[in-house]
């Protein structure tokens, strides 16, 4: 399918929410236009949205440029990829990422991650085609 990708607007909350809801994601757009609006105005964040043909939000990617002191460039870390299940296995996640990974180039990283709950295995599948590789164990601690 063939998609336009851009930065969200505060006014994509509602959509990004039914998308996030697809992945497991409590809470719909609650709370989503104020962390919306908070990555927006962050110069390192960024969220792609694609939007189909007739305009619609079909699938959305959230990126951080992650600044570290053990190497020359940040990272980009690729926090969140979904895409409408309807419109899955169409090239839109694929598209997302090749857009994130322009980003990524142009603020000098060198490394770019993604993170994947374990029992998500199609999105593994799914990175690994795109050339990602396996490399490191993601470790989570809750407050």
């Amino acid at each position: 399918m063939e998609v336009s990708i851009r930065s969200a607007a505060g006014t994509d909350a509602g959509a990004l929410g039914a998308l996030f809801a697809q992945l497991g994601y409590p809470g719909g757009a609650d709370g989503l236009e104020a962390r919306l609006e908070a990555l927006l105005a962050d110069e390192r964040a960024d969220v792609l949205v694609a939007l189909d043909p007739d305009g619609r939000i079909v699938g959305a990617l959230t990126l951080y440029l992650v600044p570290v002191a053990h190497e020359d460039g940040p990272w980009c870390r690729l926090t969140a990829v979904v895409v409408a299940e309807g419109a899955r296995s169409e090239g839109i996640g694929g598209a997302l990422v090749s857009a994130a990974e322009t980003v990524a180039e142009r603020a000098g990283c060198t490394r770019i991650e993604a993170t994947s709950k374990l029992h998500r295995t199609r999105a593994h599948a799914f990175y690994e085609h795109l050339g990602y590789a396996r490399e490191a164990a993601h470790f989570v601690k809750r407050p």
